[in-house]
């Protein structure tokens, strides 16, 4: 199974974006592999996409998920449930009641996802769940002249639900399966260590406009990766103070997943803009400075990477989409959906938007096709 963590310690990056399309266009390139998309952004962009974009009301489709009882088919729900339920004695909740097969939720009339897609949807009101989690309090030792009581790290327990859902999606489908998972950009909200935690291979974006997110790279890999203060050193030294076996509230084994900091998988600039030289195909590679910003931004993680003793990512970039990401957003489509000769009302317009077949916006489109075609190729 391969299992994907969208990350950087900066908004306005892209990354919901980016995770959508890739996890459309990695599952149209393995139609025999279940592939899911966890959102674990409060801003819920990733669920809007899959469930039809603004055009196609697929921010109601997120609260109409959020409204259906007795289970919540949300994050939020499954997160919650988690919480009641684990500590206590309970068990695990079964993930497959809160998973959405996105095309029976979409709009008829719309273009469908591949269906090997499966998304567990974002909830606007998962920063409640923060909070909660955040309370949790960490049980007294066990012990006694014969032991009983609870015994578990509520920081490791806690930052394991990811985890172990994906464990169970791993291990119904036989690993013939992966995942996708969309964080909120802040460190140090719980969440965002849940999703960290919870894949195997870390891709972190910058664009190459943005200082701020460069530089948001830098601390990323820091607060991941220090020796120090970092989350994987801290997931170690509780994992010490807490050793296996671990019991719930009442007493009885407790089944829990080893979690860990993700491998630093790929480092992706974002937003790129094309640049045509004398003799080369439209398309062929960034224009000069950002090349440049590329070039660079390479050479500081290498040397990071270096300094906190992890393995070099694959470094890669991605065209900015431009208006033909603003229809995609706001129709829920991915890239390979969009045809030319057709029109796509565009959002705050009423006027709709024709691809033309001639001049300059075909090139565009393949372009942008054959960018994410390739980089999808080299995900495992």
């Amino acid at each position: 199974m391969s299992s994907f963590v969208f990350w950087n310690n900066k908004g306005g990056v892209g990354k919901s974006t980016l995770c959508f399309q890739v996890a459309c266009q990695y599952a149209r390139q393995h139609p025999t592999k279940n592939v899911l998309i966890i959102d674990l952004s409060p801003q819920c962009d990733s669920s809007r996409m899959v469930l039809g974009g603004g055009h196609n009301n697929g921010e109601q489709k997120i609260i109409d998920l959020m409204s259906t009882t007795p289970i919540r088919r949300t994050i939020q729900g499954y997160l919650n449930d988690c919480l009641n339920d684990v500590p206590t004695g309970n068990g695990w909740p079964d993930y497959r009641n809160y998973l959405t097969e996105p095309n029976l939720v979409r709009n008829a009339n719309i273009a469908s996802l591949p269906s090997n897609v499966k998304l567990l949807c974002g909830d606007f009101d998962l920063e409640r769940t923060v909070q909660l989690i955040d309370l949790m309090p960490q049980p007294p030792a066990r012990g006694g002249r014969t032991p009983s009581g609870p015994q578990y790290s509520t920081k490791i327990l806690v930052r394991s639900f990811i985890r172990k859902l994906v464990e169970e999606f791993e291990a119904e489908y036989n690993g013939n399966c992966a995942v996708f998972v969309d964080t909120d950009p802040y460190f140090n909200v719980v969440t965002t260590h849940l999703g960290l935690a919870g894949a195997d291979n870390l891709i972190t974006t910058y664009t190459p406009g943005s200082q701020a997110s460069q530089y948001a790279i830098e601390r990323s890999i820091e607060f991941l990766f220090d020796q120090n203060s970092g989350l994987s050193q801290e997931l170690q030294r509780e994992t010490q103070l807490y050793p296996m076996p671990w019991f719930d509230n009442r007493g009885n084994p407790l089944n829990c997943p080893a979690i860990a900091a993700p491998n630093l998988f790929m480092q992706i600039c974002n937003m790129a803009t094309p640049y045509k030289q004398r003799g080369t195909l439209p398309y062929s590679s960034p224009q000069q400075l950002h090349t440049s910003v590329i070039t660079e931004m390479t050479q500081n993680t290498t040397r990071n990477c270096n300094t906190f003793g992890i393995s070099i990512p694959q470094f890669d970039y991605m065209w900015d989409f431009k208006r033909l990401g603003l229809l995609c957003d706001y129709h829920g489509i991915d890239i390979d959906t969009l045809q030319t000769g057709q029109r796509y009302p565009q959002s705050g317009s009423n006027k709709a938007y024709a691809l033309a077949t001639t001049g300059g916006t075909p090139i565009q489109l393949s372009a942008y096709k054959t960018r994410i075609h390739s980089f999808c190729a080299t995900l495992p």
